[in-house]
């Protein structure tokens, strides 16, 4: 005998949701859409203000763009794609990304095998780290 189960709506919704979480897809969505209301908003200003990018806020340094460029190399390295399409988006960064080898040169780290398998900002942390190290480690010879 074939038993016909009646689902509801919200037992429906919990299994779409639950699948939905379970796949990943569901924070690829809530991403998306945070990046979508970011852009909304950031559309509306300017429209309801001319010239508002221009005004109050100062273009960012080339240190601020460096360090967004390094933030969004760390989110994609650590496969968070849509966090980094959201920063992307919000802080009005330019669609091209500049290369790994412009950002090594700019913040003065080579990249080698061991190196490449990091992304960028693990490198400089990694560096100032053992720089603070053998400092330390001086000082303590000294005294």
């Amino acid at each position: 005998m074939n038993e016909n189960k009646v689902i509801s709506e919200k037992e429906l919704l919990d299994a779409i949701k639950n699948l939905l979480k379970k796949n990943g897809h569901l924070n690829k969505f809530q991403a998306e859409m945070r990046a979508k209301v970011t852009q909304v908003l950031q559309d509306r200003q300017v429209s309801l203000n001319p010239g508002y990018k221009n005004s109050g806020a100062p273009a960012p340094s080339e240190e601020v763009l460096l360090i967004n460029e390094l933030v969004r190399e760390y989110l994609e390295w650590n496969g968070y794609l849509y966090t980094a399409s959201v920063m992307s988006s919000e802080a009005a960064m330019p669609g091209s990304k500049r290369s790994r080898a412009d950002l090594c040169a700019d913040v003065g780290v080579r990249d080698d095998e061991k190196s490449s398998a990091l992304p960028l900002l693990s490198n400089i942390i990694s560096a100032y780290t053992e720089r603070i190290k053998r400092k330390i480690s001086k000082i303590k010879k000294e005294v």
